[in-house]
């Protein structure tokens, strides 16, 4: 009998470990240690904004906090550190910890990724954070991402923000501060999270050789670097690092569809990810002099991206779109 396939989660990246089961932590030890002197400090701000660039960490440390602040023994070097056979780490790590809530994208009646929270979703905030916490401690909850919040859904948790219940924090992973309400903004004490040294990130792909290329792409990003690994994208490929020189001359098909074709996972997985890759390179050539028809071709494929998931579109079909976009782009460059 074939086994029944997992439904996808909104909140991870496909094929690496989710946040909540990731215990290894690179970089921002400043803003960890923030949290924990926080959390043991006189008083404990209700609301965190992890603002950063995906694939930095944000919500590892969410989680990180969320085992510490919910009774995990500390353990180990750093600050947020916990043994991942603890019983309160195994137990937020099998979503199974009555203290611990999560608001992310759910899905459609499809089966599909909603692109936004919705309203009714997010109003299930608000009813957690009514009730005593369930084992006498507190009540933590991580928003992933504050960036898909609509108007509904966003001014739905401001009440919760307003009015925050004694023992209770709520963390905001979120990838671009200024494009969320500032009255959410305003309520939260902000976490930045930046890029990490190229030495950092290889320590989070476990050290080994052969990953320049990927640590290249992953721009100080360790959760970047880990899911385009994940995904099985070949570092040591020539044609990679060749990539964004061959989009510029126009011949975007033969670093797209390769790639594609290499990656791991799910039709939709995989163009998501192909095709991100090809919005950081466009906006790597829109940096520069007269690269207004990049910026303009990173926003079409940005979303051609969200396109693609919601409406179900055939990826092969996506990906001729794509090598359109960018071909045209190259054009008006020559």
């Amino acid at each position: 009998m074939k086994a029944e396939k997992a439904a996808p989660e909104t909140d991870k990246e496909p094929e690496a470990p989710h946040p909540r089961e990731t215990f290894s932590f690179v970089g921002h030890d400043a803003e960890e240690q923030a949290l924990r002197d926080a959390l043991h400090g006189a008083r404990m701000h209700h609301a965190w904004l992890l603002a950063g660039a995906k694939g930095l960490g944000k919500a590892t440390l969410a989680y990180r906090f969320a085992r510490i602040a919910l009774g995990a023994k500390q353990i180990g070097a750093r600050p947020l550190d916990v043994d991942p056979e603890d019983q309160v780490a195994r137990r937020i790590a099998a979503q199974s910890h009555p203290d611990l809530f999560i608001l992310r994208r759910g899905l459609n009646d499809r089966g599909k990724p909603r692109r936004e929270i919705a309203v009714d979703d997010a109003r299930e905030l608000g009813q957690f954070f009514s009730l005593a916490p369930s084992e006498g401690g507190m009540r933590i909850a991580i928003i992933d991402a504050a960036d898909d919040l609509n108007n509904n859904s966003a001014n739905a948790i401001l009440k919760t923000l307003e009015e925050p219940p004694a023992r209770s924090v709520l963390l905001l992973v979120c990838h671009a501060p200024g494009a969320i309400l500032p009255t959410i903004r305003s309520r939260c004490r902000r976490l930045a999270l930046r890029p990490v040294s190229d030495d950092l990130v290889r320590q989070a792909l476990g050290g080994a050789k052969g990953d320049d290329a990927l640590i290249d792409l992953a721009k100080g990003r360790p959760g970047r670097a880990i899911a385009l690994k994940a995904q099985g994208l070949d570092a040591g490929s020539a044609d990679l690092r060749r990539a964004p020189a061959s989009i510029a001359r126009g011949e975007a098909a033969s670093v797209l569809n390769p790639l594609y074709d290499q990656m791991s996972g799910e039709p939709f997985e995989r163009l998501a990810a192909v095709l991100e890759l090809a919005e950081e390179w466009t906006r790597a050539q829109g940096a520069g002099e007269g690269g207004e028809p990049w910026a303009e071709a990173w926003s079409q494929l940005e979303t051609l991206r969200t396109e693609a998931e919601g409406l179900d579109m055939d990826p092969r079909h996506a990906l001729a779109r794509a090598v359109g976009v960018l071909d045209r782009a190259a054009a008006a460059r020559r």
